[in-house]
Order: structure tokens, then C-alpha cells, then sequence
């Protein structure tokens, strides 16, 4: 078999963009956050009060792991979390104010990030990479 680096370019450029984005929150005076964050709290900031289900699902994370990170931004005072007031075994999360005051830093690094990722690559070549990306994941599922 030929040797092929694929996946290490891949998850290369993942750990790139991770130490990218800590730099960058670093930069605003945000820490304890970490990527995986992220998409929790771009969610909650989509949708105000979801459950740790919810966001599992949306994230494509378990929720063990959820229920882990969804703790340590409780901890740093960006989430909280509320029973449910139909089914009280049901922990609904939401933001703080202080949580609701990123989303202006996460468009500006999401901007950066989408800036930086695709510089000197064509709008041809984008689609492209985008679509082996799909077939790749299409063969893992």
C-alpha cells in the first residue's frame, strides 16, 4: 500500500486552528475556554435553552462529554443550568449575560479563522475539498 499522510494533514490543520482560536480568545482577555466550547455555546446563543440532549445532538458529541464541558462553563460563569419544569430529571442549559457577550468575539475569530483557512484558494477548489471532505466522512458512516 502506497503511504499516504491524508489524515495527518487533516488533523494537522485541526490542531492549527485550535491553537488559532486559543490564541485569538487569549488575545480578547477570554480564557478557561476551549474549542470544544465552542459549539455549545454557538448553539445556545442559535437557540437560548436547550437540554444536554439537545445540544448533544447538535453537537455530535455524547453526553457524558456535554455534561463535562457544559460544568466547566458553569464553573467560568458563561452557562447555567435549570431543571426542566415538566420532567425535573431534565437539565435545561442557557447562557449568562457574561456567556451572551462572546458572540461578538466569535464572529470576529470565525471570520478570522474563514479568512486565514481558505487564503490563496479558489472558490473552485473549496467545492472541491469540500466535497472529498463529505465522501470521506460518507465512508466512515
Amino acid at each position: 500500500m502506497k503511504a499516504d499522510n491524508t489524515l495527518y494533514l487533516i488533523g494537522r490543520v485541526r490542531v492549527l486552528i485550535n491553537q488559532f482560536i486559543i490564541s485569538e480568545l487569549k488575545k480578547q482577555g477570554i480564557t478557561g475556554i476551549v474549542p470544544s466550547h465552542g459549539k455549545i455555546i454557538l448553539s445556545l446563543l442559535e437557540k437560548e435553552n436547550l437540554t444536554m440532549s439537545e445540544l448533544a445532538g447538535n453537537i455530535g458529541k455524547d453526553p457524558s462529554t456535554i455534561t463535562t464541558l457544559v460544568k466547566k462553563l458553569n464553573d467560568l460563569g458563561y452557562t447555567h443550568m435549570i431543571k426542566d419544569t415538566v420532567d425535573k430529571r431534565v437539565n435545561r442549559v442557557s447562557l449568562t449575560s457574561k456567556g451572551k457577550d462572546l458572540e461578538q468575539a466569535f464572529v470576529v475569530i470565525s471570520e478570522k479563522i474563514y479568512n486565514r483557512q481558505y487564503n490563496n484558494i479558489a472558490d473552485e477548489e473549496k467545492e472541491i475539498f469540500r466535497e472529498v471532505l463529505r465522501k470521506m466522512i460518507d465512508n466512515f458512516s
